[in-house]
């Protein structure tokens, strides 16, 4: 059993990396063939990429944005090991250094600019379609990396610094962050700092900053938003034999007292997928005409939500 349960340990993390991977790597697409180019700045280190890589490489014109993220990627691992503990610093170390290897490939095999030959940034349409693809490929994949457990690096490192020594919740640090650097961003044009704010820039950021957050929630929450059921009934048995018998999936007792009639009755609890609840909540009525029935909707659902034959 132990040999079973290591095996499946170890596929399991397998798999997990492999999603982390992918979420990496969608990220680096976005950022490398979209926001970059366009110079659309949403936060993060690759959003300080964008700003200060075109500044260094006026100096050093081998200095690219893959040896910037190494770079400050780098100083965020130290951070991490020395604010976070060793167990965080294992934990992202892997995503912190394959995110810039990405980016080293695609710039030693793609040109940035291979989507947009027909559509120039320079033009309306091709500043909106990298700002909408970008976007949508970066929060795809940081929503798989973060609902693997993992994250892309970089600026989350600081994030968590931020949340732990001034006890604030990590999301005021996350906008603390990416809004200074959003509006930072107001100040720079192309390769030179100006005294005129660039407005329309900083409106385009923000917009990715929305839409980008949106599509992480969507993946991270609602992918496993799911209903809870409660039945409080005479007939708790009958219940969770249907329940068993249509969904195969286990149920929760607790006792409860009526307040008005102080009759002890059975609360069955049980989370299911949403067309399940849809499917069987209409079935409680005829097992027990006399019960008290709510449907709930919970958007995270973590432990064993399983099927019952499957565990």
């Amino acid at each position: 059993m132990d040999a079973i349960t290591k095996k499946q340990k170890i596929k399991k993390r397998f798999i997990q990396y492999l999603f982390i991977t992918l979420g990496v790597f969608i990220v680096d697409v976005g950022f490398y063939f979209f926001l970059d180019p366009a110079k659309i700045v949403i936060g993060g280190t690759m959003g300080l990429s964008i700003l200060f890589t075109p500044f260094i490489h006026q100096v050093w014109p081998w200095f690219t944005n893959s040896i910037f993220l190494y770079i400050i990627d780098f100083i965020a691992l130290i951070c991490s090991l020395i604010f976070l503990g060793k167990d965080f610093f294992l934990k992202t170390i892997y995503a912190t250094l394959m995110s810039p290897t990405f980016i080293f490939i695609f710039e030693k095999v793609f040109d940035p600019n291979f989507f947009f030959y027909d559509f120039p940034l320079t033009e309306v349409q091709g500043k909106i379609t990298a700002l909408l693809v970008g976007v949508v490929l970066f929060g795809v994949g940081v929503g798989i990396a973060l609902k693997n457990d993992g994250s892309t690096g970089g600026m989350d490192v600081f994030q968590k610094i931020i949340s732990k020594y001034l006890h604030i919740p990590i999301s005021i640090s996350m906008y603390i962050t990416d809004w200074t650097i959003v509006l930072f961003a107001g100040f720079v044009k192309e390769t030179s700092f100006t005294y005129h704010y660039q407005l329309p820039s900083v409106l385009f950021a923000f917009i990715g900053v929305v839409i980008e957050g949106y599509i992480i929630d969507v993946i991270c929450l609602s992918a496993k938003s799911r209903r809870t059921l409660y039945v409080i009934t005479v007939k708790p048995d009958e219940i969770r034999n249907y329940i068993y018998k249509e969904l195969d999936r286990g149920v929760t007792y607790s006792d409860v007292k009526g307040a008005y009639s102080g009759e002890n009755k059975t609360m069955v609890i049980c989370t299911m997928d949403k067309n399940e609840a849809y499917r069987v909540t209409p079935e409680m009525n005829k097992i027990d005409p006399d019960a008290f029935i709510f449907v709930t909707s919970c958007k995270e659902v973590q432990g064993e939500y399983t099927k019952r034959g499957i565990l």
